[in-house]
């Protein structure tokens, strides 16, 4: 009996040994991208691990296309990950798609799945979850406007619309038109404009030509609006005013300042080589409806000893030729031109040798030339 005591105090005072207990990893999933996220942008997460014996820990990404309808799930979404949507790297990126795998539709969500497992076999439980919302990117659209008349009345103004759109392309887009007239609210005109293909296949180009019958600031606005119902809006402006006066702006040879004269010994061609209007110009535009006619000129002259001008009948054209072999060595004659484009008007500097408008100091509509012969 005392033996037996001994033999169970024996093995009541032995020594235990069990393995310490292997703990699981805990994820998060962090976004580095932008928050803002469309269809075709990439998206940039990291998986954040924390092992309580510092474990390695290796990870694997899903990333499936979503129709989001307020709480995504698995009935929301493709059955399997979109291409580029699995990774087993601390970091992940991939690019949102542009439409759905198993229905014809684009995704509105994108569900991403990251699990995790230790060296030793522990795994992170809960699987972590990432919803992520895709937007529709709106249609990119440009406007510009041309117009060869200096956006006068009753003159035609080219408008262009170049539209484009990230997610899906240009060939869902659609345009509305739209014109803002003056408080007066004159009428216009807005018809189709052929463009030619510029061989951008991102961008649809589309144009009107658009006539304004009155004065004042006009817009012209275009909706461009997606298969989505996302919109983009822009808007030209242009300030219509009426034909302005004709400027004298080269003439040859160059007119002396008085009271000094121009010598001429030999016969001498006196002409004006550019005149800038905005639809009278010198020299006209051929085959251009409103440019393809030109400026006309008055031409006069003051002969030596004369006190008043003699009207040149019949010359109109640009130039007057002078011989000063039809007058006296040391004679003073003083020639003259006046501009005048399809718009009657009355130059109304009294007899001054030049004459320019009050409110455009610059725009010579007369010139005199003052001439001595030698």
């Amino acid at each position: 009996m005392v033996i037996r005591f001994a033999l169970i105090g024996m093995v009541l005072s032995g020594c235990f040994y069990t393995d310490e207990i292997n703990q699981r990893p805990s994820l998060d999933i962090q976004q580095v991208s932008s928050a803002t996220v469309y269809r075709g942008d990439q998206i940039v997460l990291r998986a954040v691990a924390n092992d309580p014996e510092n474990n390695f820990v290796f990870f694997s990404w899903r990333a499936y296309a979503c129709t989001d309808d307020g709480s995504v799930d698995f009935a929301d979404c493709d059955q399997a990950p979109f291409p580029g949507g699995e990774g087993s790297n601390d970091k992940f990126q991939f690019d949102v798609p542009i439409r759905r795998l198993d229905i014809d539709d684009v995704p509105t969500a994108v569900l991403v799945l990251l699990e995790g497992q230790d060296e030793y076999g522990a795994t992170a439980r809960p699987v972590q979850q990432l919803v992520v919302g895709v937007s529709d990117h709106p249609p990119d659209l440009t406007m510009r406007k041309d117009s060869r008349y200096g956006y006068v009345q009753d003159t035609p103004v080219n408008i262009f619309a170049s539209v484009g759109d990230p997610d899906d392309g240009p060939q869902d887009v659609t345009l509305m038109w739209e014109v803002f007239s003056p408080t007066s609210n004159p009428p216009y005109e807005l018809v189709d404009l052929v463009v030619t293909p510029d061989g951008d296949l991102t961008h649809d180009t589309f144009g009107k030509t658009f006539t304004p019958k009155g004065l004042g600031t006009w817009e012209i606005r275009v909706t461009a609006t997606d298969h989505l119902g996302t919109a983009t809006t822009q808007s030209e402006m242009m300030i219509v005013t009426p034909d302005q006066p004709p400027c004298l702006s080269q003439l040859s040879p160059l007119v002396a300042v008085a009271p000094s004269a121009l010598p001429i010994s030999e016969p001498t061609l006196f002409q004006v080589l550019v005149v800038t209007d905005d639809l009278n110009p010198y020299p006209a535009v051929p085959d251009d409806p409103f440019l393809q006619i030109a400026a006309t000129f008055t031409w006069s002259i003051k002969p030596p000893g004369a006190t008043s001008r003699q009207i040149l009948s019949g010359i109109t054209g640009n130039h007057v030729a002078l011989d000063p072999a039809n007058y006296q060595p040391g004679d003073i004659i003083e020639l003259r031109v006046e501009v005048h484009d399809r718009i009657a008007r009355t130059i109304t500097c009294g007899d001054d040798a030049s004459c320019s408008i009050a409110s455009l100091p610059t725009c010579l509509q007369r010139q005199t030339w003052r001439v001595e012969v030698r």
